[in-house]
């Protein structure tokens, strides 16, 4: 039975925010039922045309027993109700969105095609035995399905399509097909016939009569091959020998060249090749001939002594054994040649080891580049990314040359072929290779401001802002700045042009490319590209449209997040959803300027029964004279003159997120925000910037001088702050509570609490050893433990643990694939020796993140538990004043006081 009710909201419905004031008495605090109950939206799709959207609701906590789950809705943007699908996975559209199809099982458990008319809304089933595909712009469905061997009449399996009307019924049908691809709007086909003695290549509508444009001599040749419909043309081999050009506009088939022609070093065999997207030239990998080895004879693998098994480290391999396999030691590697179909020339460019990058655009090629990563592979160990050397091969003569040197992203070749952009981490600069003479030039100095991350505060070196895309001739490239975009002429022939006029810097406001379904990274001259525009100050987004000439049109723009899901087929229309602290990622569908929206759901309607927050930006002066920025959550009816318990939380940086809707769940982790403001505590995140190999003194001077500035606002008070952190953050909570008594008691989550075996460790999840993460990453030392040696004890929380006065809750779980479990113990066990007040939780089998929702739901009730005692003045519950003994467990959880 189909459910039919009216779901459009419209854009001038507000949710919650006229309450009376004994509305906002009776609001209740959110807790664990609650925690339950939030869903989302899941798998939104628009329809070609854009009048119809399918969705589905979920929970965002997993319920198996959510049958809500298992029902698709499906909105009709024009009459603004909605069709509930129970148990459907996915619906498809066609005949121009006047009807769908989908799947379902019957009571048998039999699955059956369903169709569907629009809008009405009347179903049938699909009765005939191949499958329902229908074809976008022609009546027809057009399904494979293969035919069995008759034995009796000694006729061979075949698949045959079957083309079927879809108001009559009839059907036809191409026997013996193989590869096929449709065209000309779904109204003609190109199809691969199999025939006994060579296959033959056909074309024509789809209801016939069909025209053979190549017929082979060559058994099961050929295969497949490779359709420009814009053009009209492509290519296809025959036994990788053979390759030809065909035209259906000229009905003509070309022998491009032939295999044999290629003069390929004695003893050696071509094992992979490549034509290029102009047909001018191969790249081929080829190898030495392999010895002819008997069928018949099988090698027995070698069989390994079981009675023992040792693990050999050996101090100069390329790979410790946690990260070694098998497989990795056996990739084939064959070197790399370019073959010039023109001057018959072949040429090797590249050895096997290496990455090659050709510019398979190009009318011309002179050079190709390939990267090496030879010199640093024993790095890959403290290094972030394996940096490579690029190397540019001349393909007429074979000489190749440096171009640059520990780069760590690939190059990129411009569309036609002519220029390739490389970004220099080192000198931090934007790099042009000329494709035909060779030269490497700079080519965004000239801009005058830095085209790299100025906020990277990791060891390594900064990464590019990036490249927004091209111009449709190949001329131009377009790079980002901190704000704006600018167009890189790649002829020389003008300067560096500030494609947004310099909009985002004046307005302190960063310009990027959106994403959706929609994205491109070449743009044609007409070209009209969906951006975004973040303030760098309120933290608010803005959707714009940018054209081809740097104008900028703004589409919508608020104190929300945005997110673009799709845009329909005839760009005409687009569903999306935006966020803030108090509005959930419901969502919207409208025009594709974003006018006359539309709010399709609001799956969180229980939102306005429970106590809820808001968001504000807050900046103070930290301890190194710098302006230091941070959220303050506050419950929704915040009374100044009260006294409230403060939740300092925080890893890395935070007021970029001052938008984010906070869905209360059940914590794996750190605390769920609105969860801990929904019962009457403000959470404070600070950012925190830092300084190379001095990572937790900056924790210390960006979150205490935040917290002292609390304190001076009489916002937080002495002996009702609590301070929380996870992983990185737990290693800096670890730090701080060394540092200061400013904070009445601390969760600790996986931390590092020494990072002398911190830096000697491995990493579980991965094999990896833990030195990049110190040398070039998150652990922001910079240095080797033997080149700081003074900095990583002063960074090791475990040697000063005698200064610990506050009461310590500590998380860690015995299967923690990031940060060793030992590391959260030895801080209990320093804290259990020095007779300090501290608890040890291990979720037993769990790892860095808690998985099991019993084990998060427990998590949950203990965290808040812990912090209302210290910070709240309650009950101590059970489990902190007596503990669980190994007998008690899963027995008495002790949660009563």
């Amino acid at each position: 039975m189909m459910n039919r009710i009216i779901v459009g909201l419209g854009v001038g419905l507000l949710f919650g925010l006229t309450q009376s004031t004994d509305a906002q008495q009776q609001k209740k605090a959110l807790d664990i039922n609650a925690c339950m109950s939030w869903k989302r939206v899941d798998s939104p799709e628009i329809s070609s045309t854009g009048r119809w959207v399918t969705y589905r609701v979920v929970s965002m906590e997993y319920n198996p027993e959510d049958k809500e789950a298992k029902t698709l809705h499906l909105f009709d943007s024009r009459t603004r109700e909605e069709v509930l699908l129970p148990n459907v996975e996915r619906l498809e559209f066609y005949n121009s969105d006047q009807a769908a199809y989908y799947q379902m099982a019957d009571s048998a458990g039999n699955m059956k095609t369903m169709l569907m008319e629009l809008p009405s809304g009347i179903r049938k089933e699909w009765v005939y035995k191949e499958a329902f595909r229908p074809v976008a712009g022609a009546p027809y469905s057009v399904s494979m399905t293969n035919v069995p061997k008759d034995t009796l009449n000694h006729i061979p399996s075949f698949d045959r399509l079957v083309i079927r009307h879809l108001k009559t019924g009839v059907a036809f049908h191409i026997d013996s097909i193989g590869y096929h691809s449709l065209y000309n709007q779904g109204r003609s086909i190109l199809f691969i016939r199999k025939q006994a003695k060579g296959n033959a290549l056909c074309y024509g509508p789809l209801a016939g009569p069909y025209r053979t444009i190549y017929e082979s001599a060559v058994k099961k040749e050929p295969s497949s091959f490779r359709f420009d419909e814009n053009r009209m043309n492509g290519e296809f081999t025959v036994n990788d020998s053979l390759w030809y050009n065909f035209s259906l506009k000229n009905n003509t088939c070309d022998l491009i060249f032939d295999r044999k022609e290629i003069a390929i070093p004695a003893g050696m065999e071509i094992v992979h090749a490549n034509l290029s997207r102009q047909q001018k030239f191969l790249t081929l990998q080829i190898r030495p001939l392999l010895p002819k080895t008997d069928k018949d004879k099988q090698e027995d693998e070698p069989k390994p002594d079981k009675s023992f098994e040792l693990e050999l480290w050996t101090w100069n391999e390329y790979e410790v054994p946690t990260l070694q396999t098998r497989s990795r030691y056996y990739r084939p590697e064959y070197s790399k040649y370019i073959y010039d179909i023109a001057s018959k020339k072949l040429t090797e460019v590249a050895p096997g080891h290496v990455d090659l990058f050709e510019p398979d655009w190009a009318d011309e090629i002179h050079y190709v580049l390939y990267t090496d990563e030879t010199p640093y592979r024993m790095q890959k160990e403290w290094l972030d990314k394996v940096p490579f050397d690029i190397y540019a091969v001349n393909v007429h003569s074979g000489e190749k040359k440096l171009v640059g040197r520990s780069y760590r992203s690939t190059p990129k070749w411009s569309v036609n072929g002519k220029w390739a952009v490389m970004y220099d981490p080192i000198a931090k600069n934007w790099n042009k290779f000329d494709g035909t003479t060779g030269r490497v030039t700079d080519i965004s100095t000239a801009i005058g401001y830095p085209v790299f991350d100025e906020d990277y505060d990791k060891p390594a070196p900064a990464p590019a802002y990036g490249i927004a895309g091209w111009t449709a001739d190949g001329n131009s490239v377009l790079i980002y700045d901190a704000y704006d975009w600018w167009k890189i002429d790649l002829t020389g022939e003008c300067q560096p042009e500030c494609f947004t006029k310099g909009y985002g810097r004046k307005n302190r406001k960063s310009i990027r490319k959106m994403t959706s379904n929609i994205d491109k990274e070449v743009f044609a001259p007409d070209e009209k590209i969906v951006v975004s525009l973040w303030d760098e100050d309120t933290k608010d987004q803005g959707v714009y449209q940018i054209d081809m000439k740097g104008r900028l049109k703004r589409l919508m723009e608020g104190s929300y997040l945005y997110t673009v899901h799709r845009f329909s087929d005839n760009r005409k229309y687009c569903i999306w959803n935006r966020q803030n602290i108090s509005e959930f990622r419901d969502l919207w569908w409208s025009k594709s300027d974003f006018s006359d929206p539309v709010r399709i759901t609001n799956v969180n309607p229980q939102q306005s029964e429970y106590k809820w927050g808001t968001a504000k930006l807050v900046e103070w002066t930290n301890y190194e004279n710098k302006s230091n920025k941070g959220i303050l959550y506050l419950p929704e009816d915040y009374d100044a003159d009260k006294e409230y318990p403060v939740l300092v939380q925080f890893y890395e940086t935070h007021s970029g997120g001052l938008n984010v809707y906070h869905a209360p769940m059940l914590s794996s982790a750190m605390a769920d925000v609105i969860y801990f403001v929904s019962n009457g505590y403000i959470v404070f995140m600070p950012d925190v910037h830092f300084t190379i190999g001095t990572p937790g003194q900056s924790c210390y001077d960006a979150v205490v001088s935040g917290t002292k500035y609390l304190i001076e606002q009489r916002i937080a008070h002495p002996g009702k702050i609590g301070l929380q952190g996870h992983s990185w953050s737990g290693f800096q909570t670890s730090f701080l509570v060394t540092k200061t008594d400013l904070f009445a008691c601390a969760n600790i989550g996986a931390p590092i609490t020494d990072m002398v075996t911190g830096y000697l460790g491995i990493r579980n999840g991965s094999g990896l050893p833990r030195y990049f993460m110190y040398e070039e990453t998150q652990s922001r030392m910079g240095k080797t433990l033997w080149e700081a040696k003074d900095k990583y004890l002063a960074n090791s929380a475990i040697v000063e643990a005698d200064k610990i006065h506050t009461p310590l809750l500590i998380w860690h779980n015995d299967k923690d694939e990031a940060v060793p479990y030992e590391q959260g113990r030895a801080l209990y066990l320093a804290m259990r020796r020095l007779q300090r007040p501290a608890w040890h939780l291990n979720y037993k089998g769990e790892g860095h993140f808690l998985g099991n929702q019993a084990a998060q739901k427990d998590w949950t009730i203990r965290m808040m538990q812990f912090f209302d005692y210290y910070l709240k003045g309650t009950k101590e519950p059970r489990w902190m004043k007596e503990g669980i003994h190994l007998r008690e467990r899963g027995i008495d959880q002790k949660y009563d006081y």
